[in-house]
């Protein structure tokens, strides 16, 4: 392995190659050869290729790096390529440099008067890169659209070392396949992304938060289905279990959190209209956030909280479409007991998305995904195209699944070396 540190000191500089004292920037078992910090797309190309002439394992993160089968191999840490490059207010768009904090990235556009609505995956350590690399479907999504709506165009390096860009700051500028948005969701396997051009919106000339102390999980999301049938739609609408909630603000029972952006006056009137249905609803506490820093406070507070729920390996996350969040709270606790005992549930109501923490998570996905499938949904990810196709049965299925997924992996990444944690 002297080898390779060599090369890799001799692209990045001896002081941005780490052999040592490695946990910091690591999550996981398994110990790489090295972590590497590259400034620039250049770098990244260098280090690629190394490891592709090496035919040495990869992986890549903006502060954290996932080490599953990467024994012996790289870990490439993104933080030093930190750096907004440009700013297009006419455009509504910026160039980022990838391993720009996704949450600072938030701040300091923010401060510009724009605005970039996806949640963080992870805020302490997540990064713009991280954001398309996992393609997550936030709580704002509903209103927002997912996270890839959000990419306009990409600088990469290819498994093979090659720099790739593609995309413009126009909205409509593919013809044939699109390769902008094919790149969102596919955790580096791909290749690594360096540079992305977003797309921004005007930032919201209010915000306000509704949040109440509900008796259950359940009278949460019957306050959240009475909302709705009143075409209220909030920018965000969750329900944390009493154990999750307690670490955002003291709460007796569950905690809906309810988020507004939007206009000052239409805003003000929905937040009135949220707080009753929640009383009706049997909230034994309810408040209408209004004050700015009380309301940043709640919602960072809500990051950290998603963080934890994101980063817990022993969960199962399924979608059965927002009417139907009451009866698959009710099913749910059948497999999984008392929901509202439980050490982390997250009902997001616009989504019809519940997480669940349990300790048979691989057990309790089989029984979750044959329930949420009688309610029209499924597991969510790749686990949940695997649960769908044994519950009919259809092995052939799964493996014709399987084989065109590994297909197109191996067109960009014939030797394999590209984030060998993530499996099809």
């Amino acid at each position: 392995m002297s080898d390779i540190v060599a090369k890799l000191k001799g692209i990045v500089g001896d002081e941005y190659v780490v052999t040592a004292d490695m946990s910091q920037y690591l999550r996981g078992k398994e110990q790489p050869a090295a972590v590497v910090f590259p400034g620039s797309t250049e770098d990244v190309a260098g280090i690629v290729k190394a490891a592709y002439d090496a035919g040495i394992k990869v992986n890549v993160g903006g502060k954290v790096v996932e080490t599953k089968g990467l024994k012996g191999g790289i870990a490439v840490v993104m933080s030093r390529m930190n750096q907004i490059e440009e700013v297009d207010p006419e455009n509504l768009t910026c160039w980022v440099q990838a391993g720009m904090n996704h949450q600072e990235f938030v701040e300091k556009i923010y401060a510009e008067n724009l605005y970039f609505p996806p949640e963080p995956y992870a805020v302490s350590t997540g990064s713009i890169g991280g954001c398309f690399g996992i393609g997550d479907v936030d709580t704002k999504s509903f209103n927002y659209l997912p996270t890839r709506t959000f990419i306009l165009a990409y600088e990469s390096v290819l498994p093979t070392g090659e720099i790739y860009k593609i995309g413009t700051k126009c909205i409509k500028c593919v013809s044939g396949y699109d390769m902008i948005h094919f790149i969102v969701g596919t955790r580096a396997t791909l290749g690594i992304v360096t540079r992305i051009l977003v797309k921004l919106l005007p930032k919201p000339k209010t915000c306000r938060a509704v949040i109440a102390d509900m008796p259950s999980l359940n009278a949460a999301a019957t306050a959240f289905k009475a909302i709705q049938k009143r075409k209220i739609f909030p920018t965000r609408m969750n329900a944390l279990c009493k154990a999750m909630g307690s670490e955002v603000m003291e709460s007796k029972g569950a905690l809906a959190l309810i988020d507004l952006e939007g206009f000052s006056v239409s805003t003000a009137q929905y937040a009135t209209e949220i707080e009753a249905e929640l009383k009706i609803a049997g909230a034994t506490s309810t408040k209408i956030v209004e004050d700015k820093a009380e309301y940043d406070e709640l919602w960072a507070k809500w990051l950290k909280v998603r963080e934890k729920i994101n980063l817990e390996e022993n969960k199962v996350k399924f979608t059965v479409g927002a009417a139907k969040v009451g009866t698959a709270l009710n099913s749910l606790a059948g497999i999984v007991g008392n929901l509202e005992e439980n050490p982390g549930v997250l009902v997001e109501g616009l989504n019809g998305k519940i997480t669940v923490f349990t300790k048979n998570a691989e057990v309790d996905a089989v029984a979750i995904n044959k329930m949420a499938m009688g309610l029209g949904g499924n597991v969510s990810g790749l686990l949940g195209s695997q649960l769908r196709c044994q519950a009919y049965n259809d092995n052939e299925m799964l493996e014709e699944l399987s084989r065109v997924l590994n297909s197109i992996r191996s067109q960009f990444d014939p030797k394999g070396i590209m984030a060998p944690g993530i499996k099809f």
